[in-house]
């Protein structure tokens, strides 16, 4: 078995953004995408409870002959990024918060997360950290339709302090969920900040060291994405309907 792919993975649709990123970055590559939507969200998650789901969907993207997994799950990444990678024996990328390039720079930052990526990171003078244990599962259950995601009323129940009303208060969002990505409008209009980021760019820039050193692997031929796993067909639905499919797809399983 060739050891072609590159494979996506998130908890569920979320990954589908660096997926697109992934896939405008790299045209000549081919991807595997496997969402866990049955188990979203896992930002609600335990730790060990998250280990083992990573353990057993490790054990099945292999399967298919991948030469690196990207965890498209912030949550994931900032959680178990090592544990994953000696398990799994692969090159393991992940996506993180820029948090600190922020604050570096002095921003006003909010930075939005799951409950369990929320809890590795900690307000200060410039910083506001809010973990919102419900969003994830609201665009989970609203993929054909995102508009019916009530941000404001979701951020209402989970967040505290008058701050997060202030439209214009903030130099910088930070998206902490790859599911956030596809409420971006939303999240704008609430905030007004002067931006939005994610830490998606960061992951093209250490995927593109990999890909440079390891040449010989980078494929010419084929440009497909394979959606693999449960929820194959929702998620390929969702790349090719909701306007994030750049090339036509042709396989699922």
């Amino acid at each position: 078995m060739r050891n072609d792919y590159i494979a996506v993975m998130d908890s569920g649709i979320g990954g589908i953004s660096v997926l697109r990123a992934l896939k405008d970055a790299f045209p000549n590559e081919r991807f595997l995408y496997y969402g866990d939507n049955y188990n979203a969200p896992y930002g609600n998650r335990s730790v060990q409870n998250l280990l083992s789901l990573s353990m057993r969907n490790i054990d099945y993207i292999k399967s298919f002959g991948v030469k690196a997994v990207v965890l498209a799950c912030n949550t994931l990444s900032v959680n178990l990024i090592h544990d994953i990678c000696a398990y799994s024996g692969l090159p393991i990328f992940g996506v993180f918060p820029p948090v600190e390039s922020c604050i570096i720079a002095g921003e006003k930052t909010l930075l939005m997360a799951t409950v369990r990526t929320a809890e590795n990171y900690k307000s200060d003078k410039n910083v506001d950290v809010i973990g919102l244990p419900t969003l994830v599962n609201s665009i989970e259950k609203n993929t054909t339709d995102l508009s019916r995601v009530d941000f404001s009323k979701i951020l209402s129940e989970s967040a505290v302090g008058n701050f997060i009303n202030r439209k214009g208060y903030y130099n910088t969002v930070i998206l902490g969920c790859t599911h956030y990505e596809f409420i971006k409008n939303q999240i704008f209009d609430h905030f007004c900040p002067q931006k939005i980021i994610c830490g998606h760019f960061f992951t093209i820039k250490i995927v593109e060291k990999f890909l440079k050193i390891n040449k010989s692997s980078v494929n010419y031929n084929d440009f497909d994405v394979l959606f693999v796993g449960e929820n194959s067909l929702l998620n390929q639905n969702f790349w090719e309907k909701s306007g994030q499919s750049i090339l036509k797809t042709t396989k699922k399983l």
